[in-house]
């Protein structure tokens, strides 16, 4: 089967290594796989993740070109040269780039995730007519956001659920960590985007935390993009000014997830909006007891609060105390932790995801 991924930019970044793995695995069950990258925003870090056979295209279109036109009919002839029998969307404005289907490739099938709740109440009435009529499946990674693309005008009989996945091989727990109630280390993997992924509200709940536990740690990976960049320098300022410099610690974008989640005690994911969680994920792959806010896909998740803790959202107060139950209570946490492992690589695994998108795709 010959399937193209199309994505603007592959920067670090949670669906950038979704699909990455997705790909490596397709191409383990030799398929003729292709990833299309339209702007020139990505990393090379991010493509050496990937196997030697798949294809990439780089268009290196300018970011915030708006020369649309272009990069719909370089797209057009990159399928139709290649012979693409499907092509997988997994940013939320790629189906645009796809209007010549019905003249030019009509026979070729078109699947779209939608990776995060809200994202279609963005769209005018018009964009989701258009997903409409030339997506053949459009894929929600959680319950959550299959109700919520539902709702703002998707077509349900076009509408599958398929939850984001992990290569689990690649989070293993190997030996277990020492516990330092005195120095615990707290973790955070998410882009640095505060009002969606909320460092900033993790980052206060420390600061209280520091009273009571003065040698706390705090490690936050993933970097700002173009557009957080002033942001990420008043977090460092706010950070010097509550004299938490030696708490927290600003790693920006980390190529190893597994090698710095092996370094916490506990995962927080303080997210503001969050459709999935795949960082969530990771740290449950690898044993780590988790905190997360209380939206669907964190909930969906952790199956409401059986797996992890939840606290409510952007309440720093609650968060704070959860964070301080989960030390006093360490060790009862770990031990329920242990048992996400398994439950992550039945669910969550990415060979039972690919299952799932061949099917589709067939």
């Amino acid at each position: 089967m010959k399937v193209l991924y199309l994505l603007f930019s592959f920067t670090t970044g949670g669906t950038e290594h979704l699909v990455s793995d997705i790909c490596n695995e397709m191409v383990k069950r030799n398929n003729d796989v292709h990833l299309y990258i339209v702007n020139d925003l990505y990393d090379e870090s991010m493509l050496r993740l990937l196997n030697q056979k798949v294809h990439v295209f780089l268009q290196n279109r300018r970011v915030g070109s708006r020369d649309k036109l272009s990069a719909v009919w370089q797209l057009t002839k990159y399928i139709r040269r290649n012979k693409i029998e499907v092509v997988h969307c997994n940013a939320l404005m790629t189906p645009q780039l796809l209007l010549l289907k019905p003249l030019l490739f009509r026979k070729v099938k078109i699947v779209h995730t939608v990776h995060g709740v809200g994202q279609y109440e963005h769209l005018k009435k018009w964009d989701i007519a258009l997903r409409n009529k030339l997506c053949d499946n459009i894929i929600a990674i959680s319950k959550a956001v299959q109700k919520d693309i539902i709702q703002t005008g998707a077509d349900p009989s076009k509408v599958i659920l398929v939850y984001n996945a992990i290569d689990v091989r690649k989070f293993n727990p190997e030996t277990e960590r020492k516990f330092k109630p005195n120095r615990v280390v707290i973790g955070n993997v998410a882009r640095f985007v505060p009002e969606k992924k909320g460092q900033d509200i993790l980052m206060k709940a420390v600061a209280l935390l520091q009273k009571k536990y003065p040698d706390i740690q705090c490690y936050f990976a993933g970097g700002p993009d173009i557009d957080h960049q002033n942001a990420f320098i008043q977090f460092k300022n706010e950070v010097h000014s509550l004299k938490l410099d030696q708490n927290i610690h600003l790693l920006g974008n980390v190529e190893d997830v597994a090698a710095f989640l092996k370094k916490i005690d506990i995962f927080v994911l303080p997210s503001q909006s969050e459709g999935f969680g795949i960082s969530l994920v990771e740290a449950m792959a690898m044993e780590i007891p988790c905190i997360a806010s209380n939206l669907y896909g964190p909930v969906e998740v952790l199956e409401n609060g059986k797996r992890g803790i939840l606290f409510e959202v952007e309440n720093i107060t609650e968060l704070t105390k959860k964070i301080d139950i989960m030390i006093k209570n360490y060790p009862e946490y770990k031990k329920k932790a242990k048992e996400n492992r398994l439950y992550v690589q039945q669910r969550f695994g990415i060979k039972t995801m690919t299952d799932k998108l061949v099917a589709i795709y067939k």
